[in-house]
């Protein structure tokens, strides 16, 4: 399942598209494949995760303090290249377990989690690069893009697209329009996408930060 096109905007709003150079663009120049691009960039940050990558699956290296729990900031993790502490390469099957969201290491002396002395952290001891994130890419090595986020992305520009072209260009003032089997009430607040961004912070591609 791949990312929203002018193509879905087009139909869910009934409001015509032009394509030129792969690019969706409105009679008055307006261009949804941008909006696409900026909505995915937005959701994205909301995400708390990576303006280099988004959503999109990639290879990713980061550093981290050394301690048994590490916590990635590009889920979900498809495959783990390499882990290295303090320039010790650990080893997939015995040292470390891999799950969606983080990766577990298993040698306790390694993270400073003997019982009966303190717990040390050793900072920027492990080194991580691993693949992670969506892709349209079929094959059981890839992470499709959810069905969830995909719709999320889809109605914040269909919502934003539906208050520029009529309440700012046809109907200019409305407050409330129905388009094809849309309709929105426009208010003078920043509610439009609210109930979208509280989706967006219940999903499993929301990176969880440190305070």
């Amino acid at each position: 399942m791949a990312w929203p096109t002018g193509a879905d905007i087009q139909q869910r709003t009934g409001i015509t598209l032009t394509l030129a150079d792969s690019v969706y663009s409105t009679s008055y120049g307006l261009s949804v494949t941008g909006m696409i691009s900026d909505a995915l960039a937005e959701a994205a940050a909301f995400c708390h995760r990576d303006s280099r990558y988004g959503f999109d699956e990639a290879e990713v290296t980061e550093t981290f303090d050394g301690y048994y729990i590490v916590q990635v900031s590009h889920p979900p993790i498809l495959a783990v290249d390499s882990l290295t502490w303090d320039d010790e390469e650990l080893d997939e099957d015995d040292d470390f377990v891999v799950y969606d969201r983080y990766i577990k290491i298993l040698a306790a002396s390694r993270a400073g989690y003997e019982q009966f002395e303190p717990v040390t952290i050793a900072e920027k001891a492990i080194v991580v690069t691993y693949t992670g994130g969506y892709s349209d890419t079929a094959g059981a090595s890839h992470r499709a893009i959810p069905r969830e986020l995909k719709s999320i992305i889809t109605e914040m520009v269909t919502r934003e697209l539906m208050r520029i072209h009529e309440r700012y260009r046809e109907m200019k003032g409305v407050t409330r329009a129905e388009i094809g089997v849309s309709s929105y009430t426009f208010k003078s607040d920043n509610s439009l996408l609210s109930d979208l961004y509280a989706r967006l912070a219940h999903g499993p591609w929301e990176v969880s930060t440190v305070a």
